[in-house]
């Protein structure tokens, strides 16, 4: 076993990318601890020793991709305008469309795949997606679209995944191509819009 804090955060580290990688190969319920043991290359034991339950191993992964999208959506734009922040989601797809036509979207595959089960691991699994909604919400916000911010969150990252669920489908990187141009093109047109009136209402997130 680890000998240090360090060593012990390094390995649980470890264990979770590999968890991650494989959960996203082959889904959720077709893995084993044995099969994330292997792909992390270390002893089974190891595993149990960190995770009790596939189930410690889903909440880890989502923690994991939580801190990778504030990462990459917060704190990497920060000095970005709205519409700037926007495209970089955009960009998140384009750049992982090989990949995502492989396997489908990690995010959305691995909510799909536990929703099934309408419980706490399906809430859980939700998380990251809900996150999606709730930034993009804020930045469409941001741009004066007031009201109707929701609404275009939601077209936006259900584009997005409806794009990686066709892509998988036909095993087709061009169709997150084609779809986020048409998405790119489409938030340029937002922007150049004329902002919705609204009346004043409370910022996304502060409930």
């Amino acid at each position: 076993m680890p000998r240090s804090p360090e060593a012990a955060a390094s390995r649980r580290d470890k264990l979770v990318k590999a968890a991650t990688q494989v959960i996203h190969w082959q889904g959720f319920a077709r893995t084993t601890l044995a099969d994330i043991a292997k792909a992390a290359d270390v002893a089974l034991g190891s595993v149990y020793y960190y995770f009790k339950t596939k189930e410690d191993i889903a909440v880890a992964i989502n923690d994991r991709r939580m801190e990778f999208l504030r990462r990459i959506l917060v704190e990497a734009t920060e000095a970005a305008d709205p519409k700037e922040r926007l495209e970089a989601l955009i960009q998140l797809w384009i750049r992982d469309k090989e990949v995502d036509a492989l396997y489908g979207c990690p995010i959305g595959s691995l909510c799909y795949e536990l929703s099934k089960q309408r419980g706490t691991l399906g809430d859980e699994a939700a998380r990251p997606l809900r996150f999606l909604l709730q930034w993009a919400e804020a930045q469409f916000r941001e741009l004066g679209k007031g009201d109707e911010s929701p609404g275009l969150a939601l077209h936006m990252v259900t584009t997005l995944q409806g794009a990686s669920l066709v892509a998988n489908a036909f095993n087709d990187p061009a169709v997150i191509v084609r779809e986020t141009d048409r998405l790119a093109d489409w938030l340029k047109g937002l922007v150049r819009a004329r902002p919705a009136r609204t009346r004043s209402r409370p910022a996304a997130g502060s409930r």
